[in-house]
């Protein structure tokens, strides 16, 4: 099953998420994909201390379009480096297409 989140801390918005059977995925703007987030995956199931708000297909999609995720300067810099290698990564096609097969 795939569902679709806007992850937020404080009320910053951190991510588009896509919980996809038990994955956690974070679309990067900078890599235009979805990678597996294995630290969003613990939060989400374990700590919870980030804030997952359920959303619709249009509004990932409205919130890929306004950046939300993207890397900039030193904030996941590293991270930027190995999902720009991640070939496992998903374009949005995919988890949205799946995200609709889900809901049929």
């Amino acid at each position: 099953m795939t569902r679709l989140f806007l992850v937020t801390e404080d009320g910053e918005q951190i991510w588009v998420a896509a919980l996809i059977d038990e994955d956690i995925w974070t679309y990067v703007p900078n890599t235009g994909r979805f990678h597996r987030n294995d630290g969003l995956r613990h939060d989400f199931f374990m700590l919870n201390e980030l804030e997952y708000a359920e959303i619709g297909l249009s509004e990932a999609r409205r919130l890929i379009a306004a950046g939300v995720g993207t890397v900039t300067g030193e904030w996941r810099a590293d991270a930027l480096e190995a999902w720009e290698q991640d070939r496992e990564a998903l374009t949005p096609e995919v988890v949205f297409a799946s995200h609709i097969a889900d809901l049929a």
